[in-house]
């Protein structure tokens, strides 16, 4: 994207030197433009790791506060809520073209029953989770912070096909920024 913004700023700077452009005050206007494109760039998969750390962090307090009040498994429609998110995440892992090399050779439905039993426990439900820790079950995969994403994606896709409300959409997904560090090798 920045290279084009960037082609696309030369190309009107060398046909304003040929006189072919609008005045030089125009000129200007459009190479400011051309500029503040290029600063408000999409920023790269770390700087957007980054950004979610900070809102997660400052919204610590607030969740606690609703997990409190509520718990995250009873807001969503318990097991069958998290099931039916986990299974429509999987389905996109399945087609997502960053990720899908992830999914080769994995029985999704034992993945689904697996994640569903994790999530089930850490969003305040009954159940034990008996699977792997996160760091051995995703080591083999070399994950990087761009996978992460895709994933997260996936997840925040799901659970808005689900029609789950902002905060609990934001608690689930701070749980998994949470995890990060166990499942980005890369």
């Amino acid at each position: 994207m920045k290279s084009q913004v960037i082609l696309i700023f030369l190309m009107i700077f060398v046909v304003g030197l040929a006189g072919c452009a609008a005045p030089v005050e125009e000129t200007e206007e459009v190479v400011e433009a051309a500029e503040e494109a290029v600063q408000e760039a999409e920023p790269t998969p770390d700087e957007q790791v980054a950004e979610l750390d900070t809102m997660c962090a400052g919204a610590a307090e607030a969740m606690a506060a609703r997990q409190a009040e509520s718990t995250l498994f009873d807001r969503v429609g318990g097991r069958d809520g998290i099931h039916a998110v986990v299974a429509d995440t999987v389905a996109r892992h399945q087609v997502n073209d960053t990720i899908v090399h992830t999914m080769e050779g994995v029985d999704a439905e034992h993945l689904i029953a697996q994640v569903t039993e994790f999530l089930v426990g850490a969003t305040g439900g009954e159940g034990e989770y008996a699977g792997r820790n996160m760091v051995d079950a995703h080591a083999h995969m070399g994950l990087a912070n761009v996978h992460f994403l895709a994933a997260g994606g996936d997840l925040g896709a799901a659970m808005d096909a689900a029609g789950w409300g902002e905060d609990e959409k934001q608690e689930l997904l701070c749980a998994f920024v949470g995890l990060r560090s166990q499942v980005v090798t890369q």
